[in-house]
């Protein structure tokens, strides 16, 4: 406030100054004299030739009359109000009229042509011509005088003016500043305000989670084991192993819960570093395909590599295999099991696309943006088990190694995510 407030008064004081040296302009031209005096002097050197050709009968009585009456009007002038008080100024107002008066009283003499054989008229149209010549003269220096002074004082203004307007752009660059500095802190706020947002409703959404894909694990192990504490002694060993590999499949399912979980942890805070290593393409391809049939040895993974794939990628092995076999998971877990998945490698405009389909439930076209989002599933796989963290810790290690995922779906026909590395 107190930035804006010296703002508008330099502004102000700025402004007064400039109008104030225009009107000190404006004044000093209204009373230059110097022109009504010269045009007086100037009246009656004419009349005074005017009279020496009209004796020698060069010069009719009409113009002589004009030029008598120019110099009338002349003093006239001098004998008004502002310029009379200027001559007063001048020391020279008593003398001008003086003369004058004596021209008027000769007019007669003036106007008759005939009567001109002496040099009385001469003599006092030469002293009325001295006197405002001095007059001229003084106006001259006075005007010089005030001249100097106006600059003295516009010099003065100039250099006012000019610190008020560096003031003016310093204070406006200061509040500039400040708005500036204000608004980033509100943006920041604003930001810190949507991630805890953010953050609460993931915990939130991991909250519900639990709630719901813990229950089920825990509930077949506390089934399983009430079972054999019953009915240990007459179950048979068949049936303990069966009870038995039931409670390791709960207790793997929430390890991996857990285990994805506490990777996007670390990921958020930075604890997952890169580390290139040059590798075979196809090998790492080939091991993420034998690594989940290991797995689903009832299933089937179609490998495609094609021609423009070079054989070498720079790349850490360990993230990569881990967004691999997150992805081809994930295309096991929503395909029918009597369905392929393939998974394509293609390379272009120096990038690698690799590419897992699936022939399954596919994704609402709603929900798409939300897929790669943390906890998040979908609404038409409520049936499959899954912890919604694969495909968003696949993005993040991938955009960690300078790529990214896509994701192409249409329901009831399949989805399509595509990994795009720099090669």
């Amino acid at each position: 406030m107190i930035g804006v407030i010296l703002f508008v008064g330099l502004l102000v004081f700025a402004l007064w100054r400039l109008l104030d040296q225009e009107a000190d302009l404006r004044g000093t031209a209204a009373d230059n004299m110097l022109w009504t005096i010269s045009q007086a002097q100037v009246a009656a050197y004419q009349l005074d030739a005017a009279l020496g050709r009209a004796r020698h009968g060069e010069m009719s009585d009409d113009s002589l009359r004009l030029r008598y009456n120019v110099l009338l009007s002349r003093m006239a002038l001098l004998e008004a109000g502002p310029q009379a008080r200027y001559l007063e100024t001048l020391g020279q107002r008593a003398e001008i009229e003086s003369l004058a008066g004596e021209i008027r009283s000769q007019e007669a003499a003036f106007l008759d042509a005939s009567a001109q054989t002496d040099g009385a008229l001469h003599a006092l149209l030469d002293d009325y011509a001295g006197a405002t010549g001095r007059a001229a003269n003084a106006a001259m220096v006075t005007q010089l005088e005030q001249i100097g002074g106006l600059l003295d004082r516009q010099h003065g203004a100039i250099l006012q003016v000019i610190g008020a307007i560096t003031a003016i752009v310093a204070i406006g660059s200061l509040i500039s500043w400040r708005m500036l500095t204000s608004l980033q802190a509100e943006y920041r706020a604003q930001v810190s305000l949507m991630r805890e947002r953010e953050m609460r409703e993931a915990y939130r959404g991991f909250v519900a989670l639990v709630a719901h894909q813990f229950q089920t694990p825990l509930a077949a192990i506390d089934s399983s084991m009430q079972r054999i504490l019953r009915k240990g002694d007459a179950m048979t060993r068949d049936e303990i192993q069966q009870r038995a590999g039931r409670v390791r499949g709960s207790v793997a399912q929430l390890t991996d819960l857990m285990r994805a979980t506490r990777e996007s942890v670390r990921l958020d805070a930075g604890q997952i570093e890169m580390q290139p290593t040059t590798c075979d393409i196809c090998r790492e391809l080939e091991t993420a395909r034998r690594s989940q049939l290991d797995a689903h040895p009832e299933r089937m993974i179609h490998l495609e590599i094609g021609e423009s794939v070079p054989a070498t990628l720079v790349v850490d092995p360990v993230l990569l295999q881990q967004i691999l076999d997150n992805l081809l998971s994930n295309a096991l877990a929503y395909s029918p099991p009597n369905e392929p998945v393939t998974m394509q490698a293609e390379a272009s405009a120096g990038r690698l696309r690799i590419s897992v389909k699936d022939r399954g439930t596919g994704i609402p076209e709603a929900e798409m943006p939300m897929v790669f989002e943390p906890f998040f599933r979908t609404s038409n796989t409520t049936q499959t088990d899954g912890s919604g963290m694969g495909l968003h810790l696949s993005r993040q290690l991938t955009r960690l190694m300078g790529g990214d995922i896509h994701v192409q779906s249409s329901p009831g026909v399949g989805s399509t995510f595509v990994l795009d590395l720099p090669l």
